[in-house]
């Protein structure tokens, strides 16, 4: 057998190795084929993509790096470059391999929709929604760009346009999950809950492994204070995935709802070892423990909590009552300031302000006056003692 028939040899094994799923043995054989032939480019492609199946995208990356040295023309390999990419989260380079496959060849459908996702993943979603039509121009039935384009336009908040394209891709597959599942998420911001529900159903039906529906029918069921069946969903969800952070927040929130403070601080605090900078995170653990009556340790978790969101109204209102219940009077009276300022229509905010003017000998003031009378046109009845001094 010559050098030639030899790297034939490898290559084959590896090939079929390949098709058994059994990647250590096929990297192996692709791995002597590029020992005998380095300078063989489709070795080294093959050798990647035993390594991607392997999961191990950073060696993956050097072999297609290794092919595109050998030869740089080749649309496809710059498309699975852009794929290993995407896989290590480095998507600005996944965006730029990825154009350098379309400027080779622009007519590549699956470079479009690969470019739709990457571009979702920064968050840029109307050129998502672009690439995603380019996509479909060239293939009008693709699933997968269907899905991403309705998920774009999710993000952008149009919602009616994403169903519309969920309902097609569902019509012509009514096995996709990703469509049932993205659905739901769409209906669910239209407060459209039992629709919602039931295309997660759906989604579950068909992989009932699928954290997004898992996720999605539990924050539905929060949506709708089915607290009891939101939580069993949510840890359905955190039995498939325990480091979903989203999960442990929502799983915090129905626990918190459930008046079960203590299993909600320890959720959130699970979330927030995933993603420190969370402000849902900080927001729910500062009402669990000012719901243990910790005020304090819930003021420095609200005061995080603000450095991500300083202009939500209802933190300011929960720092404010850990203040008013510690007798910091002065701070309360800011921090209800504060949220009614933010939010006119936050009732407990006013209340609260009028409580603190009271507290202050500052009954008889405008000022207080104005709370009072405001709290009271939003449907609250403050209950405070006149205070002779400091009336204007």
């Amino acid at each position: 057998m010559g050098p030639h028939d030899e790297v034939e040899e490898w290559i084959a094994r590896g090939i079929l190795f390949g098709e058994q799923e059994r990647y250590d043995e096929a990297l192996a054989a692709y791995t002597r084929a590029a020992d005998l032939a380095p300078d063989l480019a489709g070795v080294w492609v093959l050798k990647a993509a035993a390594l991607s199946e392997l999961g191990r995208h950073d060696d993956a990356l050097v072999a297609y790096d290794r092919a595109l040295a050998l030869d740089a023309d080749e649309a496809p390999v710059w498309l699975f470059k852009a794929d290993t990419l995407a896989m290590l989260e480095r998507y600005e380079e996944a965006l730029a391999a990825c154009d350098h496959a379309l400027a080779l060849d622009p007519t590549d459908g699956e470079a479009w929709q690969v470019r739709g996702a990457v571009l979702t993943e920064l968050e840029r979603y109307e050129e998502a929604v672009k690439a995603y039509d380019r996509a479909l121009a060239l293939d009008p039935d693709e699933g997968d760009a269907l899905v991403g384009k309705a998920d774009a336009l999710v993000e952008l908040d149009r919602y009616e346009e994403a169903i519309a394209i969920y309902d097609r891709t569902l019509a012509l597959d009514p096995q996709d999950e990703a469509a049932w599942s993205g659905k739901g998420d769409a209906l669910t911001e239209l407060d459209r809950y039992d629709e919602a529900l039931a295309a997660y159903d759906q989604a579950l039906e068909i992989d009932p492994e699928s954290d997004q529906a898992l996720i999605g029918r539990a924050d539905t069921l929060a949506s709708l204070d089915r607290d009891g069946e939101a939580l069993e969903s949510y840890e359905l969800a955190l039995a498939r995935d325990g480091e979903s952070a989203w999960a442990w927040m929502g799983k915090g929130s129905v626990l918190t709802a459930l008046e079960r403070p203590h299993e909600a601080l320890t959720a959130f605090n699970r979330a927030l070892k995933l993603e420190p900078e969370s402000e849902r995170g900080w927001f729910g653990k500062a009402v669990a423990l000012a719901a243990l009556g910790r005020d304090g340790e819930a003021l420095a978790a609200s005061k995080h909590a603000l450095k991500l969101l300083p202009d939500d109204s209802d933190l300011w209102t929960l720092r404010a009552d850990a203040h008013l219940r510690l007798n910091q009077t002065e701070d309360a009276l800011r921090a209800y300031t504060r949220a009614a300022t933010l939010d006119a229509d936050n009732a407990w905010a006013w209340g609260g302000k009028t409580v603190c003017l009271y507290a202050l000998g500052r009954g008889r003031s405008a000022e207080a006056q104005k709370a009072e009378k405001r709290a009271r046109a939003l449907g609250l009845t403050v209950q405070v003692e006149q205070t002779p001094s400091g009336g204007e």
